[in-house]
């Protein structure tokens, strides 16, 4: 008994996947997720301003900006309860940066924010819940 409980310890220790691993991951489960749902994928992880966004979807004529946060079971919070005050004010800076660079601003448009939670598996996590926020907070502001 002993000897399983060190072998899975050094297994564990030994494959974990990171943090940038799983976030990455996270991204590619909401869009798949984001998709399913009825919204068209238009490009992922836009750099502007000096912030990433996730995911730039669109659900009819609205323009979706999501945010994604991935967490493992046991996390004290959703992933988009850990998006501060100075992440909500970058957000917006690259979301209307995202805006200026179009040639027509969009009828509508809003930021989400998905929350990918995993099993916590350190060899390879599953997803155990989706969670989609729509309109977290605005833009104009």
């Amino acid at each position: 008994m002993k000897a399983a409980r060190r072998i899975r310890e050094w297994f564990s220790k030994r494959f974990r996947i990171d943090a940038g691993a799983l976030g990455r991951l996270g991204e590619r489960c909401a869009a798949r997720y984001l998709a399913r749902n009825g919204l068209e994928i238009l490009a992922a992880n836009v750099r502007l301003s000096g912030v990433e966004i996730d995911l730039v979807a669109r659900q009819g004529q609205t323009l979706v900006f999501v945010e994604v946060k991935s967490t493992s079971e046991g996390s004290w919070c959703e992933g988009f309860e850990r998006i501060d005050a100075s992440k909500r004010r970058f957000l917006r800076r690259a979301c209307r940066a995202y805006l200026a660079r179009l040639e027509r601003e969009p009828e509508s448009y809003r930021l989400d924010a998905v929350s990918v939670r995993f099993s916590a598996r350190s060899f390879w996590p599953r997803v155990r819940r989706i969670y989609w926020e729509k309109g977290l907070f605005p833009i104009d502001e």
